[in-house]
């Protein structure tokens, strides 16, 4: 009776045991179902010299999770505060980011000529809505190249427009010149505009180009109050041409992949001779077992002999 007790209270102790993770797994599942969800739009702006691309990023956060949202429709819009101008729906990427890139036209503006961009997410019934803006005056950056007395000289020119739709200068800010790289902008320089929006900066005469020696040039004002990120860009022949150069052969040394010759009729000799050793064993073994079959035949023929 005894036994049969203790085998009860064992087996519900085991029993108990493995029901707790599964009450602990249950309470977690409720814990997160219970989660409310939010929706996560930023946007970010960038005003060339042609059009303006608008960069909406979406993302889901559920608790401590947080998640990029694909192919949701985002809506773009441009505004004054009075007028509403739609700039069309794009939809999310395996990133989360939908891209809007419109021309600089007449949008609609307030008194200082500043334009209100926002992007909307509507929502589904899993995510709620979501909405960004961001205020910003359209501008132009232009690059001029310029050769004098033997230096090259690039010529930065940054200009707005004001009320009557006139381009006036951008004056007393400042522009950083970039040339792309493989893998990010390399920075060149920087250029403090004047009272007329204008700026000069000798040009560097050793960066790389292309195989013709064409760099692209790339002029920013970044984070600016009033005119967000603001940049304008230009081709010249100004770099040194990229040349491109057949590999060479490695030659044979014990730190390149192709071994020395004569590291490898070394290591041919070592083996044959390793070999030989197995094949000269072999032949011995052959040979005693012939000799033995030979010393039986004798013996036995001896035997008869004698009897």
């Amino acid at each position: 009776m005894k036994r049969v007790i203790v085998i009860s209270v064992f087996l519900v102790t085991l029993i108990s045991m493995a029901m707790l993770p599964l009450n602990s797994f249950a309470a977690e599942k409720t814990d997160s179902l219970a989660l409310p969800v939010e929706s996560r739009l930023a946007l970010n702006y960038l005003c060339n010299s042609d059009s303006v691309i608008l960069s909406a990023v979406l993302s889901i956060k559920k608790g401590d999770f947080t998640l990029a949202l694909e192919n949701a429709q985002i809506a773009f819009s441009a505004s004054n505060g009075e007028t509403n101008l739609s700039l069309g729906k794009f939809s999310t990427t395996q990133e989360g980011i939908a891209t809007c890139r419109v021309a600089i036209s007449n949008f609609p503006a307030d008194k200082e000529g500043l334009v209100s961009y926002s992007a909307t997410f509507i929502g589904t019934d899993k995510y709620p809505w979501a909405e960004a803006s961001v205020v910003a005056k359209p501008a132009k950056i232009k690059l001029l190249f310029n050769v004098e007395d033997s230096l090259r000289i690039l010529k930065v020119t940054a200009t707005q427009e004001n009320e009557k739709g006139e381009a006036v200068a951008i004056p007393n800010e400042t522009v950083i010149i970039y040339i792309p790289r493989l893998f990010s902008l390399l920075k060149i320089g920087e250029i403090a505009l004047d009272e007329t929006g204008v700026g000069t900066l000798e040009f560097p005469k050793e960066i790389v180009g292309d195989s013709l020696g064409n760099l692209v040039v790339i002029a920013k004002i970044e984070e600016h109050d009033k005119f967000g990120f603001l940049q304008g860009q230009n081709t010249i022949n100004w770099g040194v041409p990229k040349q491109y150069y057949q590999a060479e052969i490695p030659s044979r040394e014990l730190w390149t992949p192709i071994a020395p010759m004569w590291m490898i009729i070394t290591l041919l000799v070592m083996l044959a001779g390793v070999w030989a050793h197995y094949m000269y064993a072999v032949y011995e073994l052959i040979m005693i077992k012939r000799l033995s079959k030979k010393d039986c035949k004798r013996q036995i023929t001896m035997r008869d002999f004698g009897k």
